[in-house]
């Protein structure tokens, strides 16, 4: 089943319309800064045009503040316009999505680093650009289509209850293994190593805590990784750091290759093949907005999903810079950034040991969820802290029933109520904290 379910997703997102789209940003990857500018422009008034026209809300947005789409005719004319939150995202509702869309409508949903349960529309021309982008990037670690790939990501790929091997999947129809991170301990890591080296993938595509896991184990028990083809790490959703990216390096031999995107799609960062992150300037429009303390605000506009566009959205993450005006040895004009500083997420331990990472993705599945956040204080018991959007009605054995889909069964869990959840001194809410020790 999931290698008929793969013919289909390589049918619809990697045909004739991904190959045109890809094709394109191969090209525009290596427009200079003039011309780059000049494409960002262009699509940012196609964007604006589009959402004016077709789109009540942002109808009434530019109404209210006296603009129009021909009022913007440099890049710094879009600071006309209000920045947004995922809270005016919430309560705008449909009012957000293109009146006249007729087609494919794909939904998604994302709590990011807010906590905020949000469903984000995309139409499939902004699925073909965004696997375009993706697959790019993933060229830059040294892959080709049609390359195998080993995927260590949040997915169930098989039931949360599974005590023993194999805890993965082949996925022939994108010639993809498929690993689950929520099964990946100390006592798996040689099973899921041996997996790997029976593959042999050209690039792993996974969360950091769950390389680092494994080439931590590799380093401590003096063994060496035995594929053959491997040439890099594709990562996503956790901020890594120098020493973790050294300890992969030890260990496989290769680079990481780190992203930072959205499941809004408004901005993208990442790494090149010199190791450097660079806002991704042909994605979308991103903003760094400075904050106290050097970091800033990232700022997105999307270019390509015009069913549900995001105009100077805010994404609730900070970067630090690099050098205004810096060059890459790389020879793309995309501006660099020093390092990220958000997506820190928390992993929480089951009572057999295995680190459950990006456990926030159980937020997305609670309706009429405002906030919300996961805390470990105890081993074998987790506690929900939830924030209700007023009036709504919490099913809480389906809440419970949802959590143990992700960590088995014997977590206990708890469900706190609240009218808000707690943010961290600098105003952020985490939405995974664990205060006992791992």
């Amino acid at each position: 089943m999931l290698s008929t379910r793969g013919w289909v997703r390589a049918v619809l997102r990697e045909g004739a319309s991904f190959r045109a789209e890809l094709a394109d940003v191969e090209k525009t990857q290596w427009l200079g800064p003039e011309d780059l500018a000049a494409l960002q422009l262009a699509r940012l008034q196609k964007t604006v045009s589009s959402a004016y026209a077709h789109v009540p809300f942002y109808q009434q947005l530019f109404k209210s503040v006296g603009f129009e789409p021909g009022d913007l005719k440099t890049l710094a004319d879009l600071g006309q316009l209000p920045i947004i939150s995922k809270r005016d995202v919430l309560e705008a509702g449909d009012a957000l999505l293109n009146q006249q869309h007729r087609g494919l409508k794909i939904q998604a949903r994302t709590s990011g680093t807010t906590g905020m349960a949000m469903v984000n529309w995309r139409d499939l021309h902004s699925i073909n650009r965004e696997n375009a982008f993706v697959w790019r990037q993933v060229m830059w670690a040294g892959m080709k289509l049609g390359d195998r790939r080993a995927w260590i990501r949040g997915d169930k790929v098989v039931p949360a209850d599974q005590k023993s091997a194999p805890f993965w999947r082949h996925n022939s129809g994108e010639k993809l293994l498929m690993m689950s991170s929520f099964h990946l301990s100390e006592a798996s890591a040689d099973g899921y190593l041996e997996a790997l080296e029976a593959f042999d993938p050209v690039v792993i595509m996974a969360y950091p805590s769950a390389l680092i896991l494994l080439a931590r184990h590799l380093i401590a028990t003096g063994r060496r990784y035995k594929g053959s083809k491997l040439t890099g790490m594709m990562t996503s959703s956790e901020t890594i750091s120098d020493e973790q990216r050294r300890i992969v390096f030890e260990a496989f031999g290769v680079r990481m290759f780190d992203w930072y995107g959205a499941s809004e799609r408004m901005t993208a960062i990442g790494t090149c093949e010199q190791g450097q992150y660079h806002v991704i300037a042909d994605y979308s429009y991103t903003e760094l907005i400075p904050q106290p303390g050097g970091g800033c605000e990232v700022v997105g506009t999307t270019f390509d999903n015009h069913l549900m566009p995001l105009i100077r959205y805010r994404l609730g993450d900070e970067v630090v810079p690099g050098p205004q005006g810096g060059s890459c040895a790389c020879g793309r004009s995309f501006p660099l950034v020093s390092h990220l500083v958000g997506r820190v997420d928390d992993y929480v331990v089951t009572l057999d040991g295995r680190q459950v990472n990006m456990l926030s993705e159980v937020l997305d599945y609670i309706p009429n969820l405002l906030e919300g956040q996961i805390r470990q204080e105890q081993p074998g018991e987790l506690i929900l802290v939830l924030a209700l959007v007023p009036g709504a009605s919490l099913n809480r054995a389906e809440v419970i029933k949802t959590v143990h889909s992700f960590v088995g069964s014997d977590m206990k869990v708890k469900i706190n109520c609240v009218g808000s959840v707690p943010r961290t001194a600098n105003g952020k809410l985490r939405m995974v904290v664990r205060t006992m020790a791992a």
